[in-house]
């Protein structure tokens, strides 16, 4: 399994997530400063949209709506991407 790139909207920032990280881990390990808290998936400080791209909870089960599955709604702080991913965040 090879890296992926995330691409942060609007900012156009990018950076690779390796396989077995997620988009957070990622993010810090480039020195982004990408919004966490809990690194669980509970605090929602982490969420944002996933406008392109797939990305996998492992064995976690889906957290979210259907309503919110269909807007792309993503804990960044557990996502892993299985793809090259978009993701829209605000103020980065």
């Amino acid at each position: 399994m090879n890296s992926v790139q995330v691409t942060l909207k609007p900012s156009g920032i990018q950076f690779s997530v390796e396989p077995l990280e997620t988009i957070v881990e990622a993010a810090l390990r480039h020195n982004i400063d990408f919004p966490y808290s809990c690194l669980q998936g509970t605090c929602d400080t982490c969420i944002c949209k996933l406008t392109k791209g797939k990305v996998s909870y492992g064995d976690l089960p889906y957290v979210f709506t259907d309503e919110e599955k269909a807007q792309g709604i993503t804990f960044a702080c557990i996502a892993y991407p299985l793809t090259d991913i978009e993701l829209e965040l605000p103020n980065v």
